[in-house]
């Protein structure tokens, strides 16, 4: 990945929504650890289902097998942290399979990671190379294809106490 601390093959800025798109922007002086071992002791943010530490600073390298790296993303103004999974939510028009355009999203980059039996038309992806920056460079290319009602990228955030 060169230096540490770039995300130069990340997108600076992640799109959410179709109404109304949101944007998260990369968030400098933050950073996301994939993979155990999690340094719970130094995270702000853990969420251990998934493996994923967010972290201040500058990350260590190097990293033990298995443990990636991410950037981690906020809106512009707000404080809340946001990380991608490097899964992506896809929706197809109603009367679309999902499963029926596996040839199609495999020459996007993604294989389909899980389809919900409640949602035919919908479907969990990943990046054929496993890497989310690989994923979130997949969303555009995705939301191009036949049928497509929307893609999303997954991200984590904090719990907000309101």
């Amino acid at each position: 990945m060169g230096p540490a601390t770039s995300f130069d093959d990340f997108p600076r800025q992640i799109l959410v929504g179709v109404e109304r798109p949101v944007v998260f922007e990369q968030k400098p002086g933050w950073y996301a650890l994939h993979g155990e071992p999690l340094p719970a002791a130094e995270a702000v943010l853990l969420f251990e289902p998934e493996a994923i530490a967010v972290l201040p600073g500058v990350p260590a390298v190097p990293l033990a097998a298995g443990q990636s790296l991410s950037p981690v993303y906020a809106q512009p103004g707000s404080g809340a942290l946001a990380v991608p999974t490097g899964q992506l939510f896809i929706r197809f028009r109603p009367g679309e399979s999902a499963l029926a355009h596996r040839a199609a999203l495999e020459q996007a980059g993604c294989r389909i990671a899980a389809a919900p039996d409640h949602a035919p038309e919908a479907a969990w992806l990943r990046a054929r190379s496993g890497r989310v920056a690989d994923a979130l460079g997949c969303v555009a290319r995705l939301r191009q294809l036949e049928g497509v009602a929307s893609v999303e990228p997954q991200l984590l955030m904090g719990r907000v106490l309101r």
